[in-house]
């Protein structure tokens, strides 16, 4: 009847003239639905609306460039004219990349021919058009009786949540549809009882690629009765409640796609509606039940935490490694460097301090107290501390082991004591008395794995956040550290350098100490939560004391000659140290200390630049150049 017809439903579907569209405008009038038919062409609109009702009582053909928000607002009002209410918006009209975002065609041309500006349309038509259609929509299904209130369905793409290089515009576009559905889905839900869904098209036969059938198998294709399945759940949602939901069709199915898991941890918050925005920009409170009200007690303003730039507390800021670290951390964007030292008052502390864009701070190792005060408000620790300095001044090796040990605890639990800090970066060492108990020791290094070893058992919190770095040779030693430099021997016009090792073992090679250590800290806390718990080698090379004397002696062009002598004669001459270097050499013979396993972390996955990282080559010449070996 007349009365019956007049009451029926009514669905505008865009791009309804053919493909998706058609199929679901066909299937929508055979349950009983008044069908509006959108499209750019006329020609075939009226055909297509005349086949399903030759009358155009209850089918019609509206001409409509979705792209264009008149053109939108004019069709909604002609349809609202001819049937006086909206129950359903299928925003199904778009197309794919209309010109290559590649621009392959203008290579080889001059640099002042700029690309001429490209074709929009596919954004246009399916984001800009879905946004359109969706506040247009609202507006007249807020007008429907006796209860107000409706649905929107947007066709995407599985090209939304899985690009594909072909189609670039069109997957982003896609992706941007997906994220306003679920972004609206709420205050339409709450506001105006209107759901809001996306299903996510699979390969379909339809006119938006010329030769689709053949370029997919059957089994790729998604079958009709899948796609008018998809729509149907949200359509026959007799108490409206499905929304904000997105799922995918496919040959085997339908397949729901949830948000993504937060591994940021801020999710929660970064999420949450807050009020006095929504109202700005809105012009009333959104009304949802988790919105924030008014500002949190302690937020950022308030507390004066408001940042400009992290703070990275480096301790033995004054030494090689922790040098290394400033050199690097001063000039990386978004971090401010605290550089940690006993003496402020120092010639290399003034220096540091004298640069204006580091702070210089005074701590003591064997004082907690004082690295807490100093750590505070850092959001990473780099903490290193100095065996050899106890060893020169009359310890022994244990003994400066057991002073090694206990600041390394007081650095992990001042550190552990600071609120804000989110990464901390121990300088380590493999211990040769866990890998070889009862036969070697190294105190210099076994000493710092037992920090390790206590960060992870005692401080649990603090080794969830901890990257422990192991750095190799000091290249720079050959300049610097009298047990290792060449010397000149009398009469032979040659250089020796006196070793208790194979010339030919090799050994990890930390490189130049005055960038090295820096960047892999700065590569560390870039990556975060990935580097947590994980050992990384400072190092890109790995080197025999012969190799190295070569590359000395074809940079300084002074004949050099490694000579190995036995631990007990090295150690009569040398002293305690001495017998620590054998002992270290010696742990390097028995196997790689610093072999990669499943706790390591490598320079790749750290995001290292080999290219940026100085080698033992480039660190040599310069001091050649200096005179450093004259």
């Amino acid at each position: 009847s007349i009365l019956q017809q007049n009451e029926a439903k009514v669905a505008i579907i865009t791009g309804g003239t053919s493909g998706i569209g058609l199929l679901l405008a066909r299937h929508l009038h055979g349950k009983g639905w008044r069908v509006a038919l959108v499209g750019r062409r006329p020609d075939v609109g009226i055909q297509k609306a005349l086949s399903l009702d030759p009358s155009g009582e209850t089918a019609i053909f509206e001409p409509c460039d979705v792209a264009s928000y008149s053109a939108q607002a004019a069709m909604f009002k002609k349809v609202w004219a001819k049937f006086g209410r909206l129950d359903l918006l299928i925003a199904n009209a778009g197309s794919v990349d209309s010109g290559s975002w590649y621009n392959f065609r203008q290579r080889g041309v001059d640099v002042n021919d700029v690309p001429p500006e490209p074709d929009t349309g596919c954004t246009d038509a399916h984001f800009k058009g879905v946004m359109y259609g969706t506040m247009l929509a609202t507006h007249f299904m807020r007008h429907n009786s006796p209860t107000p209130g409706g649905k929107i369905i947007a066709t995407t793409s599985m090209l939304g949540v899985h690009p594909c290089p072909t189609f670039p515009e069109y997957g982003s576009a896609e992706a941007g549809i997906n994220h306003w559905v679920r972004g609206n889905a709420p205050l339409l839900m709450s506001k105006e009882n209107i759901t809001i869904n996306a299903v996510m098209m699979g390969p379909a036969i339809t006119p938006v690629m010329p030769g689709l059938g053949k370029a997919f198998m059957p089994e790729d294709l998604v079958p009709p009765a899948t796609i008018i399945k998809a729509y149907d759940l949200f359509i026959n949602d007799d108490d409206n409640k499905r929304t904000g939901e997105t799922v995918e069709t496919s040959y085997h199915g339908l397949f729901w796609y949830d948000m993504p898991e937060d591994k940021s941890g801020s999710k929660r918050r970064n999420v949450l509606v807050y009020e006095p925005w929504f109202a700005m920009i809105h012009g009333e409170k959104s009304g949802l039940g988790d919105a924030l009200q008014e500002a949190p007690e302690g937020n950022a303003e308030d507390s004066g935490r408001i940042k400009e730039f992290e703070i990275i507390a480096v301790t033995g800021a004054t030494g090689a490694q922790g040098g290394g670290v400033v050199n690097i951390m001063k000039k990386t964007p978004g971090w401010k460097v605290r550089a940690v030292t006993r003496n402020p008052e120092s010639g290399a502390a003034k220096k540091l301090a004298a640069d204006g864009s580091v702070e210089v701070v005074a701590a003591d190792w064997s004082d907690e107290a004082s690295l807490v005060k100093a750590f505070e408000g850092a959001a990473a620790v780099f903490a290193v501390t100095n065996w050899w300095e106890s060893l020169f001044s009359g310890k022994s090796q244990w003994e400066s082991g057991e002073i090694e040990e206990q600041h390394g605890m007081n650095l992990a639990q001042a550190a552990a004591k600071t609120p804000t800090l989110e990464h901390y970066l121990w300088s380590t060492q493999p211990s040769a008395k866990r890998q070889f108990p009862g036969k070697l020791e190294t105190p210099h290094m076994d000493y710092k794995a037992n920090v390790d070893a206590r960060i992870k058992a005692e401080l649990p919190e603090l080794a969830a956040k901890t990257t422990y770095l192991y750095f190799g040779y000091y290249p720079q030693n050959m300049a610097y550290f009298p047990l290792i430099k060449p010397f000149a021997f009398p009469g032979t016009g040659q250089f020796v350098q006196i070793m208790a090792t194979d010339p030919h073992a090799k050994i990890l090679l930390a490189g130049d100490m005055t960038v090295n250590p820096g960047i892999w800290v700065r590569q560390a806390l870039a990556t975060g939560p990935a580097a947590f718990g994980k050992y990384a080698n400072v190092a890109l090379e790995r080197w025999s004391f012969q190799d190295m004397m070569d590359k000395w002696s074809e940079i300084t062009g002074k004949k050099g000659v490694v000579v190995q002598v036995s631990e007990e004669v090295w150690s009569k001459f040398w002293g305690p140290a001495g017998t620590e270097l054998a002992w270290q050499f010696k742990f390097g013979e028995l196997c790689d200390p610093w072999a990669v396993g499943a706790d390591h972390i490598s320079s790749e996955a750290l995001g290292i630049d080999a290219t940026e990282v100085v080698g033992f080559e480039g660190t040599i010449r310069p001091l050649a150049a200096a005179g450093m070996f004259d």
